[in-house]
C-alpha cells in the first residue's frame, strides 16, 4: 500500500527570556541553528537526526509586505535491527542483521506567522515532536557559540582598550537568554467537534494560555483580556480550568471555548470525561490537529514548500486556519531580511 503524505501544522513559539522573539536573532542564531548538518542530535541506540537541504526561501516577493521561510529536510540516520525470524519448517529462528535507513520529513517553518508546516516522506519519518525537540537541541548549541564568541571578542576589545567594561558571560546571558521552543500543534476544528461529540460526559476542560511570539491574541474579549493579565502579572503562562463531574459540562460551549482557545496555536487544551460505554477519555491539541493529505508532493525542499505555502493560504483563506495580526516590528523585520537576499 502506498504511503500516504499529510501535511501537519504547528505553531512555532520561539522566545529568547521575556524580551526576545525569533527574528529578534534570526541573523545570530536562527538561521545558523538551521544550516545544513552544522549540528547533529545523536540518541543512544536510535539515531542521529540532522538538518538537510535548508535554505531561507521567499515565498511572496513584495516590497511592502514579502514573506519568507526557511525550508528543508529533517533526516532520522539509523539502524533497524533483527534478532530473529520466523521460517515456515524450523519456527523462529535467530538472525541478527542491522539496515541503514534514514526516513525523512520536508518542513518549511513561515517567517512571518512562525508557523511550521511538515510533511513525512516516508514511513517512519521525523515527527513534529521530533522536530521540536532537535531545532531546540541546535538552537541551544548554536546559542551557545555566540554567547561564547561575544565574549571572546568583547575580552580582545578590553585587551586592546583597558578603560573598557569588563563583558562577562552572565551579563550576555542576561542580554541574550536562552531559547526556548514550543511547537503547538494547529487545531482541526472538524476533528475537534467529532472528539468533543465521543465524549458523553465531559468532567473537566483544562486551557492553558501559552506565551507568544508577540502576536495579538484575537480570538475575544475573554482572551484578550487573559492574556494582558497573564503579561501585566509576568507569568509566563496562564490557565483556566472548568469542570462539573457530576452533571457535566456543556458540550457545545465546551466546543465554543476549546475552538476559539486553539485557534491560534496558542493555547494547550486538554479534556477528560467518559464515552457512552463508560470509558474514560483524555484528549490534547495532539488528538484533534489539523491535517491536509496530499497526492504528491515533490522530493526537492524547496519545491515541496512552495506547494506547502500554497496549501497554507487556501486554508487561511477558508478560515480553516487563523493567522495572527502581525506588529510593525515583525513586518519590518522580514522586509529587512528581504533586502538583504
Amino acid at each position: 500500500m502506498a504511503f500516504t503524505k499529510k501535511l501537519e501544522f504547528g505553531n512555532y513559539t520561539l522566545k529568547f527570556g521575556d524580551r526576545k522573539v525569533l527574528l529578534d536573532l534570526f541573523d545570530e542564531i536562527v538561521m545558523p541553528s538551521f544550516h545544513e548538518m552544522r549540528y547533529v542530535r545523536s540518541l543512544k541506540g536510535k539515531g542521529d537526526y540532522f538538518f538537510l537541504d535548508t535554505k531561507l526561501i521567499v515565498l511572496e516577493a513584495s516590497k511592502q509586505s514579502p514573506v519568507l521561510g526557511i525550508s528543508g529536510k529533517i533526516v532520522k540516520n539509523t539502524k533497524l535491527k533483527r534478532e530473529q525470524i520466523f521460517r515456515p519448517k524450523a519456527g523462529l529462528v535467530e538472525d541478527i542483521s542491522e539496515l541503514e535507513t534514514a526516513p525523512s520529513s520536508t518542513f518549511l517553518l513561515i517567517l512571518n506567522t512562525h508557523r511550521l508546516i511538515l510533511c513525512k516522506e516516508v514511513q517512519g519519518a521525523p515527527t513534529i515532536q521530533n522536530f521540536q525537540s532537535t531545532s531546540q537541541y541546535f538552537l541551544k548549541k548554536r546559542h551557545k557559540e555566540f554567547i561564547d564568541q561575544q565574549f571572546e571578542e568583547a575580552k580582545s576589545v578590553r585587551e586592546e582598550n583597558p578603560e573598557k567594561d569588563c563583558v562577562t558571560k552572565k551579563y550576555l546571558l542576561e542580554e541574550y537568554p536562552h531559547p526556548d521552543l514550543r511547537i503547538t500543534p494547529l487545531s482541526d476544528k472538524q476533528t475537534l467537534k467529532s472528539f468533543i461529540d465521543r465524549l458523553e460526559h465531559i468532567d473537566r476542560v483544562s486551557i492553558k494560555l501559552l506565551p507568544t511570539n508577540k502576536e495579538d491574541i484575537d480570538n475575544d474579549d475573554f482572551w484578550s483580556d487573559f492574556g494582558r493579565r497573564r503579561e501585566e502579572m509576568n507569568s509566563k503562562s496562564a490557565k483556566v480550568d472548568f469542570s462539573n463531574p457530576k452533571e457535566g459540562l456543556d458540550s457545545e460551549k465546551v466546543y465554543e471555548q476549546a475552538s476559539a482557545a486553539s485557534n491560534l496555536g496558542n493555547s494547550e487544551v486538554k479534556f477528560k470525561g467518559y464515552d457512552s460505554e463508560g470509558d474514560t477519555i483524555r484528549g490534547s491539541n495532539d488528538d484533534f490537529s489539523l491535517t491536509v493529505e496530499l497526492d504528491e508532493l515533490p522530493r526537492n525542499a524547496e519545491s515541496a514548500a512552495k506547494i506547502k505555502y500554497s496549501q497554507f493560504k487556501h486554508l487561511v483563506k477558508s478560515q480553516v486556519i487563523a493567522i495572527p495580526q502581525l506588529a510593525v516590528e515583525v513586518i519590518d523585520k522580514v522586509k529587512d531580511i528581504f533586502g538583504r537576499i
